[in-house]
């Protein structure tokens, strides 16, 4: 499905590929977070990252990518990589490299120390942007000047997902790509790629909890919601104003 010209969402998942470039765009895989939530108490299954692994070598057969671009905190860890994602997004590029793809890694607020992994790789890490023609990438964590020309912007951090009840009342959350303008720039905020991350429902959080400062100085409610369902499909959803007036009062 297109969503701007040159950007569309392939299949159903929560990744864009801008076609003129050839280029997949995913943000936010939060690689090792398994291991984090080990040394609060909390025991998953390490499978996230075989999850994301193999979406990702799906989505590059599908779209017939020569680049992917990972739009921030590909690992999750502030500081100094775990053992889980030393391995795993070492597997990562590897296996990207591999297949002939090229990588570019643009930071994120999670992306501390992530240069020691890179550099193995000459993987260039963008800081604060990436720029591909009229097209600027970024994380989103931190307000940051654009550069001039930019006429979209494409960005992760907020992990945005929509949330709807249905006539029996039975309340349902999806993952969502976001898509409004800023001062005549497209804005396009991408969904998390990590199953761990189900989303902030955007049309039931104030403004000002949003995480991105980009987006709690922008109109939210004239945004509108695309929410993707891997194997079932791609919806428009009204925006976040009209569904956030039904859903819980909050104002904008």
């Amino acid at each position: 499905m297109n969503i701007f010209r040159g950007g569309a969402i392939p299949n159903s998942y929560p990744a864009l590929y801008l076609t003129e470039h050839k280029a997949l765009v995913v943000a936010d895989l939060h690689i090792g977070y398994e291991s984090a939530l080990k040394a609060k108490g909390i025991c998953l299954p390490h499978a996230s990252y075989v999850y994301m692994r193999k979406i990702i070598a799906e989505l590059i057969r599908q779209t017939g990518a020569e680049s992917i671009i990972f739009l921030g905190d590909l690992k999750h860890e502030f500081g100094k990589p775990s053992a889980q994602e030393w391995v795993e997004v070492r597997d990562l590029l590897e296996s990207v490299l591999g297949s002939g793809v090229s990588v570019h890694a643009v930071r994120g607020n999670h992306d501390n120390y992530i240069l020691s992994i890179l550099g193995r790789y000459n993987v260039q890490l963008h800081d604060p942007w990436m720029l591909i023609g009229d097209i600027v990438l970024l994380h989103g964590d931190k307000d940051v000047e654009l550069p001039k020309g930019a006429k979209i912007m494409i960005m992760g951090h907020e992990h945005p997902a929509v949330s709807s009840v249905d006539v029996s009342g039975s309340r349902y959350k999806f993952k969502c790509f976001l898509i409004g303008r800023m001062a005549g720039i497209r804005v396009i905020v991408l969904p998390a790629l990590s199953p761990l991350s189900s989303g902030v429902g955007i049309n039931e959080t104030p403004k000002e909890e949003l995480l991105s400062p980009i987006l709690r100085r922008l109109d939210i409610d004239s945004f509108t919601p695309i929410a993707v369902e891997q194997d079932v499909g791609i919806f428009r959803f009204p925006q976040i104003g009209f569904m956030r007036s039904r859903t819980t009062g909050i104002p904008g």
